[in-house]
């Protein structure tokens, strides 16, 4: 398996053509690549991009989050928002040219829009396009990159009724494939100014392929999640 950078060049805010880019630096794909992303330039594809100096950002986190976990202890809230905890509601000023970049909106959506065009453009069968981004966890320092949404893959790996080395029928383990690769992704394509919006993962083992919705797949609902007892208090009330 192997994760291979592309670079790009810049997508420039407040709006840009993200499929003019991949025309540009795509090299050929093969069947069974999984194409990664960024959040941020799916984004300004859309146009999701506001002017600092015209924008209240705290309003706009309020109005971006899922809910929102306040804290006494720090200057910004705890904010919730496309199924994980991410800072500012995921909105950022990083490279926004003096925007704030929001979130893509309907990241599934656009997803499978990609997702359409490369297997058209390419003429593959088996393909995958996850729109990742980076968020903070509890217990660690720094940030690690998450899977916003996905097209064409199978979210999880499924080894219940597997046996383990001894023997022993596993009962419950699954395995998170898109947001391990999102990880992998954020890891090669960086931060700061390394103009690397997009990755390839070639070779992803076990991965399977499907032309399904498989969101409901991975993603819980809040009020049905096993960690729900660290946020429940915070959920907004019907």
């Amino acid at each position: 398996m192997e994760f291979i950078p592309v670079k790009t060049r810049v997508l420039k805010p407040p709006q840009d053509d993200l499929y003019a880019v991949l025309d540009e630096a795509l090299p050929p794909l093969q069947n069974g690549d999984v194409i990664l992303i960024s959040s941020k330039v799916a984004a300004i594809h859309q146009g999701r991009c506001l002017k600092i100096a015209d924008t209240n950002k705290r309003e706009l986190i309020e109005a971006s989050a899922d809910f929102i976990i306040h804290r006494e202890y720090a200057n910004s809230p705890l904010t919730v928002a496309e199924h994980a905890f991410l800072g500012a509601a995921g909105i950022d000023e990083s490279n926004g040219d003096g925007h704030y970049i929001l979130l893509p909106e309907n990241s599934f959506a656009l997803a499978e829009e990609v997702y359409h065009y490369l297997q058209s453009q390419f003429g593959l069968t088996e393909l995958g396009v996850i729109i990742t981004d980076s968020h903070s966890a509890p217990f660690r320092y720094g940030a690690t990159g998450i899977a916003l949404a996905w097209w064409g893959i199978n979210p999880m790996e499924d080894h219940r009724g597997r046996s383990d080395l001894f023997g022993r029928e596993i009962q419950y383990e699954r395995s998170n494939l898109v947001d391990g690769l999102a990880a992998g992704a954020v890891v090669v394509s960086g931060e700061v100014d390394e103009c690397i919006p997009v990755v390839i993962a070639r070779g992803v083992p076990r991965l399977t392929f499907t032309t399904e919705n498989t969101k409901d797949q991975l993603l819980v609902r809040y009020e049905e999640d096993y960690f729900r007892v660290f946020f429940e208090k915070f959920l907004p009330k019907d």
